[in-house]
């Protein structure tokens, strides 16, 4: 991991379950039923990306100990939500 500070990623985001209130981040039509921490961190091999998987949990979530995952890519941290979800959803259509 390089010396800058990793973005932190939680499956909540991606959560068709939540509301944006309740700690969903990607619209709608990116979000997923359940998502998992494995799910995520496969998109992100397959993407090429530097993770590491973390026992924190998502603050809205605490009772759910799901995990998340601490990532160090060159681009936003919105970027990066949105190629998960879009990838996660594509991901959920093949299976």
């Amino acid at each position: 991991m390089s010396s800058k500070k990793p973005i932190v990623i939680y499956p909540e985001y991606f959560d068709h379950r939540l509301k944006r209130s309740e700690g969903r981040k990607v619209p709608l039509s990116e979000a997923v039923k359940s998502p998992k921490v494995e799910e995520l961190s496969s998109i992100l091999s397959n993407l090429g990306c530097d993770f590491q998987l973390s026992k924190g949990c998502h603050s809205g979530n605490w009772s759910n100990a799901g995990g998340s995952l601490k990532v160090n890519v060159d681009f936003s941290k919105t970027q990066l939500i949105h190629k998960l979800g879009s990838s996660l959803k594509k991901l959920r259509q093949t299976n």
